[in-house]
């Protein structure tokens, strides 16, 4: 069976605004205006914010993933110290504004900060938030602020974000900034983001890390907010740790003695053995999840002064490092992936990564008869027990249409279910050596702010990729009364289904609330590649992409 792409590419999504975006971004900003206008009605007493069940815990121990913990609101007295980090210099933000101005946190001092990461087009989560927040600003009486940091830099230009913020809370700051500066901001706040191509240029969405962070006013980062945290337990927080500077005497006293190790800049194994004959690079790396363990796939793009080669002909290198500058492995080939229909060009290398933890990986190429070296930090998750990358894919049979019936509702919690998603099981596949693609996600279960997303996903690359079984998973037991799924057990303590308990998604340090997964398996039933929590359309495209063409 063929498994090349249909000739429909995945946009770029650098154009330029059409009639559907600014409808679709005008929606937005009407829901912002209802949660603003909410705070002085109905919601000022509280409440968790988000439409997300009180409760549904984090998405998963370890994880920098989006966070899908929703924190219920104060009933009580809050547990301050739940929330509370050790106290550490902030990581660096300096961007641009929505007057299109430089603005940096260091350089803006003075008053308690509320970090958030988000877009303008979001239609659930980020408006949710922005409220949840203005309501704890509020309660605050204007002692603190809040910064709202693009992960859509394309969309949120300043003009537009000069538009967005007049639609929030008073106190709000937005920042934007190039794609490079965006990517190095957000992985400083260990945040994570990726695309979601929908097949519409101007309508697609991005998933990203939920919570939000406190910096004190000395530029001391002290909390971060899971998902979902209630107004009065930031506004609580806040209080906390003035009080606790107040104390101290000197606002961000206790951070200047106690910065981490991490936050301190280390010399990058680039800049030890830069010479005059290396041409420094950029180097962003793609993929979203990236694995400790036996070799799973880096993808990365390499730049010069921030434009993208996309030459096929380079043949990149990849070594590993510690954040102390230490080799951790020799230098390894990288494979060149130019997915059909897509002009960019993406590098995938296979790296070894001994345990968990932040990273560094160093790039050479060639191009132009010039050598190119640059450097970038990853961070490598905890397995746990989820089906190992490089080993057999677990031989579980996942349910389809055929086995209940065709009764879509027995297979899916999608009430407009793509019944080409549960046409094939695993099994079939693996017995057919057929690659496939595994979605283990929850349309109406939603333990996550990011659930449902992977499988609206999955809708749009099967249009892409016809020839490879895109198959989806619902994670949890539940039962179907009527036409009404009915979850066995509750959103804060679900029973996974045995499938998804097979790829092993349920184990230390994840568990059933650490949902979506995609795992990418070959036509020898290897897994090959996996992702937990944020992902991008991009990441499976590309590994798809390799593996028709034999990678």
């Amino acid at each position: 069976m063929s498994v090349g792409p249909t000739s429909t590419a995945p946009s770029s999504g650098t154009s330029a605004f059409g009639r559907g975006a600014w409808l679709g971004i005008g929606a937005g900003l009407i829901c912002i205006a209802v949660v603003v206008a909410a705070m002085a009605g109905s919601l000022a007493g509280g409440g968790s914010g988000g439409g997300h069940p009180a409760g549904s815990a984090a998405s998963g121990a370890g994880s920098v993933g989006a966070s899908g913990s929703a924190s219920p609101a104060a009933s009580g007295p809050v547990d301050v110290a739940s929330y509370l980090l050790p106290a550490r210099v902030a990581p660096a933000l300096a961007l641009t504004d929505q007057d299109a101005r430089p603005w940096s946190l260091t350089a803006d001092r003075g008053q308690p900060t509320l970090v958030f990461f988000g877009y303008t087009h979001c239609p659930d989560v980020c408006p949710a938030t922005v409220g949840t927040i203005g309501q704890a600003m509020t309660s605050l009486g204007g002692a603190a602020r809040a910064v709202f940091v693009t992960v859509d830099p394309a969309r949120d230009t300043p003009t537009w974000l000069a538009e967005y913020v007049k639609y929030l809370p008073a106190g709000f700051t937005a920042l934007t900034g190039t794609d490079a500066e965006i990517a190095s901001t957000a992985a400083a706040w260990h945040v994570q983001y990726a695309k979601e191509e929908t097949g519409d240029p101007s309508n697609y969405g991005m998933s990203h890390t939920a919570d939000v962070w406190l910096v004190d006013a000395g530029g001391s980062l002290r909390a971060k907010f899971p998902f979902g945290t209630g107004p009065d337990v930031m506004a609580a927080v806040v209080r906390s740790v003035q009080a606790d500077i107040g104390a101290a005497g000197t606002p961000g006293a206790s951070a200047t003695s106690t910065t981490s190790p991490a936050s301190t800049p280390t010399p990058a194994p680039s800049e030890a053995n830069a010479d005059d004959d290396i041409t420094p690079a950029g180097v962003e790396i793609v993929s979203s999840s990236i694995w400790s363990g036996p070799p799973g796939p880096i993808i990365f793009t390499i730049s010069i002064n921030g434009v993208r080669l996309d030459d096929p002909t380079m043949q990149p290198t990849v070594q590993l490092a510690t954040m102390e500058g230490a080799t951790a492995s020799g230098f390894l080939s990288a494979t060149v992936v130019r997915p059909p229909g897509v002009t960019a060009v993406s590098f995938v290398a296979e790296v070894p990564v001994a345990k968990p933890g932040v990273w560094r990986i160093v790039v050479r190429a060639l191009a132009g008869g010039r050598l190119l070296q640059g450097d970038a930090v990853i961070t490598a998750k905890d397995p746990g027990t989820s089906a190992a990358i490089g080993a057999p894919a677990p031989t579980v049979h996942t349910p389809t249409l055929d086995d209940v019936g065709g009764d879509h509702w027995a297979v899916s919690t999608d009430p407009a279910p793509d019944l080409r998603l549960s046409s094939t099981s695993t099994t079939d596949a693996l017995a057919a050596h057929e690659p496939f693609v595994l979605i283990v996600d929850s349309v109406r279960f939603k333990v996550s702010p990011v659930c449902g997303r992977a499988v609206a996903m999955a809708r749009y690359l099967q249009d892409r990729w016809p020839g490879v079984a895109f198959i989806h998973l619902e994670p949890y037991r539940y039962s179907v009364v009527t036409d009404t799924p009915v979850l066995t057990g509750s959103l804060g303590d679900p029973s996974l289904a045995d499938p998804a308990a097979g790829w092993g998604i349920g184990g230390d340090p994840w568990g059933p609330l650490s949902v979506p997964w995609i795992f990418v398996v070959d036509g020898n039933g290897t897994v090959r590649a996996k992702y937990q929590g944020v992902f991008g359309s991009d990441d499976v495209d590309v590994i798809v992409s390799m593996l028709a063409a034999g990678g």
